[in-house]
C-alpha cells in the first residue's frame, strides 16, 4: 500500500512539471511569433538603411586632437527575409579638423626692442634706426642713419650750467658716451622733425634703454621742456626730482671729475706766467682733427695753475678754465666743440663755430685780467 501511494505522488509531480514545461514553451512560440509579425514589413523586400553609432578609440578609428570626445561614422544594416542581421562599416567621410592657435602678440610698429620705461612715447610716430657716429656732448650726438649724417638732440634733456669749471659738463659727455658711443639706437620723433639749429630732437632708445630719461635719472642731465615735443615731460620732471633727492651723479654734494689723464692741482704751482698761443685751426685737418681749436704752451720752466684764466676771441666768446696745472713745456688745446681728453679736455661746447674764417685773434689772459699773450691771422 505503501508503494502505490508512493509511486501515485511522483506521478502527479512528474505531470505537473510537464505542465509546468508546456505553459513555459508556449509563452516562448508566443513571443516569437509576435516579433515576426512586427518585423513582417522588413521581410517582404530586402532594403538598407544608414545608421550611426560611436566606435571606441580601440576599433582604430582616427580621433581629433581631443582625446576625450569620439567619432561616428556611418553603417549599413541589412534585414533579409531569414531574419538575419547584417551590419558591415561604409567607408567614413573624413571629418577636418580645425586646430587651435594661441593668439599671435604683434610688437609696435614703431619700434621692436621698446625700452621698459618708454611707454610716455606716442606711437606711430616717424622712428629710424641710426648708427651712432660720435658723442658731442651729453645731450647730442651725430648720428648716420637713412644713407645721411645728422646731429640728434635729446627731446626734454638739457645739461647742468658751470660757471668757471666744466667738470659738469665732461662728466655728462662721458655718461651719455657709456650709453650710446658706437652703438646702434633707434630714433624715434614727437612733433618737432628739424629745430632752429639744424638738429632733430628725438627720443633715443638703445639696447633697450630710454636714453633721454636715464640721463636724467642718473644725475647727468635735467628736464627742459621743448614745445611742441611734451609726451615724456612729466616723466622726466619726476625723474629729475627723484635725481635730486638721492644725490645721484652731478647732484651730489662733492662731484669730482673722472678725467683720468689730467693731472691734479697744485697748491706751490704759480698762478701766472708765460704762456704762449702756437696756433689757431680755425676749419681743422679734415682727416684728423674735424673741429675748430686754439693751442697753447707753458713757456716757463715752472708749473702755472689755470684756474680762473681766460681764452677770448674778437667777438668775446670767453673761455674760462677750470682748476688745470700745466707743466713746463706741456701743450694743451681748447676746442669748439669736442672732447679730447689727451688734450687737455678743454672744449667751448659750442654748436656754433667760434674762429672766424676771415681773420680773427686769440686772447690769453691770466685770472688778474693781465693780457698774456694774442694770437691775430687773416
Amino acid at each position: 500500500m505503501k508503494n502505490h501511494q508512493t509511486a501515485f505522488t511522483i506521478t502527479l509531480i512528474l505531470l505537473a512539471g510537464l505542465c509546468l514545461v508546456g505553459a513555459f514553451l508556449s509563452a516562448s512560440l508566443g513571443v516569437v511569433f509576435w516579433r515576426l509579425r512586427a518585423s513582417a514589413p522588413a521581410q517582404v523586400a530586402p532594403s538598407s538603411s544608414t545608421a550611426t553609432r560611436s566606435l571606441p578609440p580601440t576599433m582604430g578609428v582616427a580621433l581629433s586632437h581631443t582625446p576625450t570626445l569620439t567619432q561616428s561614422i556611418p553603417i549599413t544594416v541589412t534585414l533579409s527575409t531569414t531574419a538575419s542581421l547584417t551590419i558591415s562599416p561604409t567607408t567614413a567621410a573624413s571629418t577636418p579638423v580645425i586646430p587651435i592657435l594661441p593668439p599671435t602678440i604683434t610688437s609696435s610698429p614703431t619700434f621692436a626692442p621698446i625700452a621698459l620705461d618708454a611707454s610716455c612715447i606716442p606711437l606711430n610716430r616717424p622712428s629710424t634706426t641710426a648708427q651712432v657716429l660720435r658723442v658731442i656732448d651729453g645731450v647730442t650726438i651725430e648720428v648716420s642713419a637713412d644713407h645721411q649724417i645728422y646731429q640728434v638732440s635729446y627731446i626734454g634733456v638739457g645739461l647742468l650750467e658751470y660757471e668757471q669749471d666744466a667738470v659738469v659738463w665732461i662728466r655728462a659727455k662721458e655718461k651719455n658716451e657709456a650709453l650710446v658711443e658706437g652703438k646702434q639706437v633707434r630714433l624715434v620723433q614727437d612733433r618737432s622733425d628739424v629745430d632752429g639749429s639744424g638738429k632733430r630732437p628725438r627720443y633715443v632708445l638703445a639696447g633697450g634703454v630710454f636714453v633721454n630719461l636715464e640721463m636724467i635719472r642718473s644725475g647727468y642731465a635735467i628736464s627742459v621742456s621743448a614745445p611742441p615735443d611734451l609726451s615724456c615731460d612729466t616723466l622726466f620732471t619726476e625723474a629729475q626730482q627723484q635725481a635730486i633727492l638721492a644725490e645721484r651723479g652731478l647732484w651730489a654734494p662733492a662731484a669730482t671729475a673722472t678725467r683720468t689723464l689730467i693731472p691734479l692741482p697744485s697748491a706751490t704751482a704759480a698762478t701766472t706766467g708765460a704762456m704762449v698761443i702756437t696756433g689757431v685751426s680755425k676749419r681743422g685737418t679734415l682727416w684728423q682733427e674735424p673741429e675748430e681749436f686754439v693751442e697753447f704752451r707753458n713757456d716757463t720752466e715752472d708749473s702755472i695753475q689755470l684756474r680762473g684764466w681766460t681764452l677770448r676771441d674778437r667777438e668775446n666768446h670767453v673761455f674760462v678754465f677750470p682748476s688745470f696745472v700745466l707743466g713746463p713745456g706741456q701743450y694743451c688745446r681748447v676746442y669748439t666743440n669736442e672732447y679730447h681728453p689727451t688734450s687737455c679736455g678743454f672744449s667751448y661746447y659750442s654748436p656754433s663755430p667760434i674762429w672766424n674764417n676771415d681773420g680773427d685773434c686769440a686772447y690769453l689772459k691770466d685770472p688778474y685780467d693781465q693780457l698774456i699773450d694774442t694770437f691775430c691771422y687773416d
